[in-house]
């Protein structure tokens, strides 16, 4: 038993249930708030709706409900709390601050999922209007007049060229004797372009198909650094000037050949840092993939052809010659049998797995006629391959399959420049 002096100068003593429940109510009514601070008059009407009317608005019978808390180690353990919830002992508390508890959590969270959802629209907003900007400011569009030239014949041989993590707006500064930047990137692919139109004459090739393995743009979201660190433009301008190159890479080889454009995003194309909190589809990729398909459109160039993949940007599929192929950038291959878990996955029997995101280049055999290729980067070596010790030259690569479906993996070195 306990007591307290009320307003009125009297000893009021109270029972142990009074001191349990009224420590019960207090800790509820605290939990309800932000503050944490327990309303005393709520705590009074409380405790008369549970039968309890010898309690007070008072300082002194603040104190003994605290000196209470005190002896009993401040607060009951969480047994007895479920316990008093589960039996109803307390159904003031539960009438009371339960469904106004509950009714605000639900506002928090959705007012988190429409925050959430404000920003990202926020984002995108920004960035659309960056990019229009971009296009109008930046983009040159100009259309020579041997993309209207008609289609070859089909040849028996047909070469797919894989462009695969150019980084458009990352910059080396002499990193092992390597240096990137938006003019090194255009050299280089100056030079991919006169290999493959040599290697593509001499083989009678008159088909090639492009396919974009993903990290087009640096983006930098990646990494926790501010947009303008080690970034020569900003996003939008990325992805309007990586538009730029891969539009007139397919452009260039359409002066000696038919061509066929589609692409997947990587890890640094997506619009969120964070890949658990990033929407499918939602990169930069999308972007590029719409405006080549614009393009292609609009020009309506009979040697050209753009070609849709999956819903998510994730992946792409052709089949040449009876050789099926798959291509992903490869961020989330993390097992031992790649192309055997594609395969059974899609329920296809597919030849090779075509991959970039390592930033070099390795073929490795996993069946008959079966292949798991990474290709290579633009950018060649930075400081992050230098530190995790994985130096490569710059480079890209192609394949080759003939008439027979014999397949040829061939590596183009690029670190010249």
């Amino acid at each position: 038993m306990r007591s307290y002096t009320n307003l009125e100068g009297e000893i009021v003593e109270v029972s142990q249930g009074h001191l349990n429940t009224a420590v019960q109510i207090k800790r509820e009514l605290q939990m309800s708030t932000p503050s944490h601070r327990c309303n005393w008059h709520q705590h009074k009407k409380l405790m008369e709706q549970e039968g309890f009317y010898d309690s007070e608005v008072s300082e002194n019978y603040r104190q003994m409900i605290k000196s209470y808390q005190g002896s009993i180690g401040q607060l009951d353990s969480k047994e007895k709390v479920a316990d008093l919830v589960s039996t109803s002992k307390l159904s003031s508390i539960k009438e009371a601050t339960g469904e106004l508890y509950f009714t605000k959590r639900e506002i928090q969270m959705e007012s988190l999922k429409l925050n959430r959802l404000k920003r990202e629209l926020t984002l995108f907003g920004v960035v659309a209007e960056e990019v229009r900007d971009a296009i109008l400011n930046k983009l040159n569009q100009a259309v020579p007049t041997y993309t209207y030239q008609p289609r070859l014949p089909v040849g028996k041989a047909r070469m797919i060229v894989f462009l695969s993590d150019w980084h458009i707006g990352a910059t080396i500064h002499d990193v092992n004797g390597n240096s990137y930047n938006f003019s090194v990137s255009k050299k280089r692919i100056a030079k991919f372009i006169t290999k493959i139109k040599r290697i593509a004459k001499q083989e009678g090739i008159t088909d090639i198909d492009v396919v974009c393995l993903g990290d087009m743009t640096e983006h930098i979201s990646m990494r926790k650094i501010t947009q303008s660190f080690e970034a020569e433009f900003p996003l939008a301008v990325q992805i309007v000037k990586a538009y730029e190159l891969i539009r007139d890479f397919v452009v260039n080889l359409s002066e000696d050949f038919n061509v066929s454009y589609r692409g997947v995003s990587g890890n640094h194309d997506r619009m969120n840092g964070n890949k658990e909190d990033n929407i499918d589809s939602d990169s930069t990729i999308f972007v590029i993939n719409f405006m080549m398909k614009e393009f292609i459109e609009k020009t309506n160039a009979p040697r050209i052809v753009y070609h849709e993949v999956d819903n998510i940007n994730y992946s792409a599929t052709l089949e040449v010659n009876g050789i099926n192929i798959k291509c992903v950038h490869g961020d989330n291959e993390k097992q031992n049998s790649k192309l055997s878990s594609h395969s059974d996955m899609d329920n296809k029997n597919y030849n090779v797995l075509a991959m970039g995101h390592l930033h070099h280049h390795s073929v490795k055999e996993v069946g008959q006629n079966k292949y798991e290729v990474y290709f290579g980067s633009l950018q060649g070596v930075n400081n992050y391959a230098k530190k995790g010790k994985f130096l490569s030259n710059a480079s890209q690569g192609f394949l080759i399959v003939d008439e027979y479906g014999d397949i040829d993996i061939r590596r183009v070195d690029l670190q010249e420049y």
